[in-house]
């Protein structure tokens, strides 16, 4: 492996399925550390998950698998059996992070809980993915992102108007953004230990990590200072929300800067009377005059198609975006200028455009990308270097202790 990689060198072994644990070994990898995905024999349910989302989930062509998977290596061992639960721990004895997400009840069963493993391996780095965190009443509780991240922080029943159906979780959105978090800590983590010698766990919870990013909107709607939510769209702030053009698109205006941007706005929708509007005349007249301002706004981007109003917004420096679908991304210039997206050409041939991982580097540029491993790909690779000779290695495959291929 390339050692100008920043993680070149470092192991995690990753024991994990569905997505936000993964996506953080996945990045790590992405960032050149030898990631090595630990599975049953059954393999991780994730593995067959893309087909709900009208994808293929075949060993030729698994695009949901790849966003979470590529650069890594699988083995396929059982934890139930002593000799699978030997083979992870000559495996812990070779890494630098062990990353879970499997309930802290059945770590525990199994003596995979960080104060089991700290003693056997004190430099390990111990990263966990829990839905509701590691204390409470619900610690116990299982939790996927629609329900731990986007059901209980108020998502999806308050980023609508009052009385509406509540939001389609996105999927994978919360466990994506945990993983990405995830992978700053145990880079931390690992600088932490570069200093004392010392492991560390770090832990994530997508709960928590819905209440940090849900932050501003928390924070506000405390008693103290009683910001509402849901709200109807005339309560919303007219400065910071979509506005339907003539020909049926929509354009979002964000403008945080009151009162720079407000007379030139004004002349961006040719209604320069009200520059001196005494309603709109400061942000806060303004928002006490939304009510009124809104419809105004909204006649106004009415007369013009969205391709003209996109011209004056950027003429003007106001910001803006049209609102896009998600379909329309893959052919997104900007995403493709900036390398947001790649072709992806699975074994069968056939190509999809997927998602690059988001941290890009100057000096060390972009690792080569290895596929999602297959089931158990690398399980006898990986028995071969922790020094297993063939007849143990046949040994645990006739004691169904672990999968070859």
């Amino acid at each position: 492996m390339d050692n100008q990689k920043p993680l070149s060198g470092y192991r995690i072994v990753e024991l994990a399925t569905f997505v936000a644990a993964p996506v953080c070994a996945r990045l790590l990898g992405d960032w050149g550390a030898d990631v090595i995905k630990v599975e049953s024999p059954a393999g991780d349910a994730w593995r067959t998950f893309g087909q709900t989302m009208s994808m293929p989930v075949n060993e030729d062509e698994n695009p949901a698998w790849e966003i979470a998977n590529t650069n890594k290596r699988a083995i396929a061992v059982d934890l139930k059996n002593p000799h699978g639960q030997k083979v992870l721990h000559d495996l812990l004895q070779t890494a630098d992070v062990f990353i879970t997400n499997n309930r802290i009840e059945a770590l525990k069963k199994i003596n995979l809980d960080y104060e089991s493993l700290k003693e056997k391996y004190p430099r390990l780095i111990y990263g966990i993915v829990t839905g509701f965190g590691e204390n409470g009443p619900d610690v116990n509780q299982p939790g996927f992102d629609s329900v731990a991240f986007w059901g209980r922080s108020g998502f999806l029943a308050d980023l609508v108007p009052p009385g509406a159906y509540p939001v389609y979780s996105p999927a994978g959105f919360g466990d994506l953004a945990v993983g990405t978090i995830l992978c700053g800590g145990i880079s931390t983590a690992l600088l932490k230990r570069e200093k004392t010698g010392k492991g560390e766990k770090v832990s994530i919870s997508l709960f928590g990590a819905s209440v940090w990013l849900a932050g501003l909107m928390i924070t506000s709607t405390q008693s103290r200072y009683q910001n509402k939510y849901p709200k109807e769209r005339l309560e919303g702030n007219p400065m910071v929300i979509p506005y339907k053009t003539k020909d049926g698109e929509w354009v979002f205006l964000t403008v945080i800067e009151y009162d720079r941007y407000w007379p030139a706005l004004c002349k961006v929708i040719e209604r320069e009377d009200l520059i001196t509007d005494a309603r709109f005349k400061t942000r806060l007249d303004m928002l006490n005059n939304r009510a009124a301002l809104i419809p105004i706004l909204e006649e106004a981007f009415e007369t013009k198609d969205i391709a003209e109003w996109l011209t004056r917004l950027r003429e003007a420096d106001i910001v803006h975006v049209r609102l896009q679908h998600l379909r329309e991304i893959e052919n997104d210039q900007q995403a493709w200028a900036n390398d947001y997206l790649y072709e992806n050409t699975f074994a069968n041939g056939a190509k999809a455009i997927l998602p690059s991982s988001p941290i890009q580097w100057a000096e060390a540029g972009a690792l080569p990308r290895q596929s999602g491993p297959l089931l158990g790909e690398h399980t006898q690779e990986l028995l071969e270097e922790l020094g297993y000779t063939q007849e143990q290695i046949e040994e645990l495959k006739n004691q169904r202790a672990a999968r070859i291929r």
